[in-house]
């Protein structure tokens, strides 16, 4: 029987075809190179489910590493070029400056990015709160806005409610991994990682099916 993890990289598979049947909504926004980074982590996924089931590779945290860091960045961007607002520009902007620092200082001197490392929990965290906050400026900006008129065809607000709901889940047990590294491997941990990606990545797909044409 296959098992949660299993079963969540076929979601993630399904995700990422909803997505491309229909590319043509966002085909010409920077919201393009999310269908791309869906169909990375389904390629990093399913990788790695095969190294790990031919036990060519065991140790993967190295790639997952570089991979959490590349996304928060592409996020990160995907708002500071969604959001209008000068002063929430900035704030965004600002959040990518410290985001790229950290990232840098961590996999040089904290806990270093090597084939060996462990989980980069810090930065993880400091990504999701970051983000968190960047996804709260946009939909700030959205309420006050027109197209909260629309905001259930905005594929946008469905990306971010998956994104908020997922990284304000994660977080405090992605930290908890430092001090409790066993729970990574127990029944309720995988439960939850199932659970939260799940919530996301369906909200992900609504998006992708319900959201109309979206302007340049």
């Amino acid at each position: 029987m296959m098992s949660l993890l299993g079963v969540l990289k076929f979601i993630e598979l399904i995700t990422a075809v909803i997505g491309s049947v229909y590319y043509k909504k966002y085909a010409h926004t920077f919201l393009k190179y999310f269908l791309w980074l869906l169909w990375l982590v389904v390629g990093v996924e399913f990788s790695m489910w095969f190294l790990k089931h031919y036990e060519i590779r065991s140790q993967n945290n190295f790639i997952y590493n570089v991979l959490t860091s590349v996304m928060y960045l592409y996020y990160l961007t995907l708002y500071y070029k969604e959001i209008k607002t000068k002063r929430y520009r900035k704030w965004v902007l600002a959040f990518i400056i410290t985001f790229s620092a950290a990232i840098t200082i961590n996999f040089i001197f904290i806990q270093k990015l090597m084939t060996t490392s462990l989980f980069h929990s810090y930065t993880f965290a400091l990504g999701g709160i970051l983000l968190i906050a960047a996804i709260g400026l946009f939909l700030l900006e959205t309420l006050n806005s027109e197209k909260v008129l629309y905001y259930k065809k905005y594929l946008l607000f469905w990306v971010s409610i998956g994104l908020v709901l997922y990284y304000a889940s994660i977080i405090p047990y992605a930290i908890s991994l430092n001090f409790l590294p066993e729970f990574r491997f127990s029944e309720t941990w995988i439960a939850i990682i199932f659970t939260i990606n799940l919530v996301m990545y369906t909200c992900f797909s609504i998006g992708f099916v319900v959201s109309k044409k979206m302007e340049i």
